[in-house]
Order: C-alpha cells, then structure tokens, then sequence
C-alpha cells in the first residue's frame, strides 16, 4: 500500500508434545526456549472435558487425544496466561464470513483449539461471537485476538473507540491481543503509527485489553515504538514459512530474543496455494503427514504461533494434529533450500520486507 487514502489488500492468514514455550530473552539463556509443564496435559484434559457434548460425536478422536495432539503455548510478557501455539484464523476465504465462518469456529473450539484470530478489516467480529457463544467455552479459556485497523483511524482517540466497537461486536468484556494491523507497508506514517500504539496503550490501562502488539511491522518500527512510549510490543504478526527472505527470519530472531512472541500467518501460501510444493510433499510423505501438518510444524518448532483458516472439519483436524507429525534437521534444510512453490503468495505488508 503506498497511499495513505488506499485500503490494503486482506492479509491471508494462513521434542515433547507438552513444553511450555518462551522467548528466549526470558529464560537467560541460549535454546529453543523450551522447558518442560508438568499441568500442561492435565489442564487440556479438563479443557476438553468441559465441551459442549452435542459437538463432541463429530470428532474422530477422543477428548484426551484432541487434548494431547496440541502444540505448546507459547509465553506472552507481561501475561501470566500463555498463548496457544495453533489458532483458528479467520481471514480472506469464502468460509471467513456468515454460517461457514461460524460452523467452523465451533468446530475448532470443540475439537480443543482456543485460539481465534480476527479483525476489524475481517468484517466477522460478530460470527466470531456466535461461535463463541454458542460453545460454551468459558472465557477464561479462551485467547482471542483481533486488530486495529489503521487506515479506519486517525487519532489516539479514536483507536481507543474503535476497540469499544470491537468489543461490542464481538459481545467481550476484553480481548486477550489487540494489534496494529500495519505501519508504513500501509500507508501509515511514523508519527500516526506513534499515535495509534499510544490509543492501544490506553485501551489496555483501561482494561479493555489484556496484551497489545504489532502485525506487519519490522524492527525500525518497533524499535521507534517502544521509545516514543516506553512500551514494547508484547507480539508481532507477519508472513512466515520457510521461503520468507532471510531478513524476515533473522526479525523472529530478534523479536523473540527480546521477549516478543510471533504469530505466522500465510503459512500455507494462501489460498491460491494450498500447502502445495513438490519438497514439502516429500516432507510429508516420508513423515508419513499432510503438506499443512509439514509448514505448520516447522513455525511451530521455532517456537512462532501459526493461525490457519479452515472452513471444513478434515481440515481443522488436520491442523489440531500437527503435532503427529515431527521433522527432522534434514527435512528443515530441505524445505528452507527448496525453490518457493509456484504461485505461493508473498504479502509486501511492511515497506521493506518486514525487517530492516
């Protein structure tokens, strides 16, 4: 996006089984920043205990394996509650919208999941509410994350009100994340994108927010960020599969070596892709999984979030099972040297690159 006045296009989100994941920079020490959680089974049991039994019969698995087959949280700073490592993403799909968006949602949080990413440019905050609603989920349990659009704002103020809106719409008492969806990839000038995290930073002193981050926004950005305000971004969205540049790879690094969680999305390539690759295939007919298991477990294993969107019940599945699938050192090198599969989309959210 390159005018302030243009709307940018809809983004596409696209070891052991239980370990508590954290940035690095919080342990103090060198790893993959994971250490083991003891309740952590134990806690998913009882969470798939509690799901609504009318929902239950359609899954292929029991509760306690639905429970086990997730991926670790991931820790968010400042949050005593983690954030779960595989969420439902809700964007940029025939499904995102109506009946299919809420039908799906539902499924996923009776199928275990208790991620679901949204947004103000989604137009489905009040879908995302149905599903919510109507699965009984306790709130508590739930991690839901939306985002400020700004290119609908213009004032610190006004980012506050459209979080009200948010809020509103989605029927919540407070949103677990709440983003800037982009800086200047969109059009948003420093000193506005200043503005707007000073709003988000309002909204979370005043409750209606339990964490505040960024989503396509590189380390200049961030930097400028945290010193106008003294506040860092607690997470970062942004494309991230293994043919991302390697300036794209290198921020993950340095978000989470300073304590900042990440979220991929385009993991799959988007819609005009679909997991498709003929070195991810080999992936994943030799780890005896899908193509999405394969991209989805190797964010995963790098300790970053994934938020896949799907509209049918084999597909939802299938995600919730990544952790059935395990790669190797190999494997990763295979797929990080591998020419990016043809027709996979590459998002140009951030004006350079999303790294710099």
């Amino acid at each position: 996006v390159s005018a302030r006045s243009s709307r940018p296009s809809r983004l596409d989100t696209h070891g052991s089984a239980h370990r508590l994941c954290l940035p690095r920079a919080a342990l103090g020490a060198p790893g993959d920043g994971c250490r083991p959680s003891a309740g952590t089974l134990h806690r998913r049991e009882g969470l798939v205990a509690a799901l609504s039994p009318a929902l239950l019969p359609a899954l292929s698995w029991s509760p306690a394996e639905a429970a086990a087959a997730q991926p670790p949280p991931i820790a968010v700073a400042g949050s005593a509650k983690p954030m779960p490592a595989l969420g439902f993403g809700t964007c940029c799909r025939r499904g995102s919208q109506g009946p299919p968006l809420i039908q799906a949602a539902k499924f996923y949080l009776a199928s275990g999941g208790r991620l679901i990413d949204t947004a103000q440019l989604y137009e489905n905050h009040k879908d995302v509410a149905v599903a919510i609603r109507e699965s009984k989920i306790p709130r508590d349990e739930l991690w839901v994350t939306s985002k400020v659009d700004p290119t609908e704002v213009r004032t610190r103020e006004e980012v506050v009100q459209s979080v009200d809106r948010s809020l509103r719409e989605l029927g919540l008492e407070y949103i677990d994340l709440m983003l800037l969806h982009g800086a200047e990839g969109w059009g948003i000038a420093p000193d506005e994108d200043q503005a707007f995290w000073k709003g988000l930073i309002d909204a979370q002193k005043a409750g209606k927010v339990r964490n505040i981050g960024v989503s396509n926004h590189n380390r200049r950005e961030i930097e400028r960020l945290t010193a106008a305000t003294g506040v860092q971004p607690a997470v970062n969205q942004i494309e991230y599969h293994p043919w991302v540049p390697k300036e794209t790879k290198d921020l993950v690094r340095w978000c989470q070596d300073r304590g900042i969680a990440v979220t991929a999305y385009g993991s799959l390539g988007g819609a005009g892709n679909k997991a498709q690759g003929e070195i991810v295939e080999d992936v994943a007919e030799a780890r005896g999984g899908t193509n999405a298991q394969v991209l989805l477990r190797w964010a995963i294993d790098q300790g970053v979030a994934v938020i896949p969107g799907a509209s049918s019940e084999s597909h939802i599945k299938e995600n919730l099972d990544v952790m059935a699938v395990s790669l190797g050192p190999k494997d990763v090198a295979a797929l990080e040297g591998a020419e990016r599969p043809y027709s996979f989309r590459r998002w140009h959210s951030c004006k350079s690159g999303c790294a710099d």
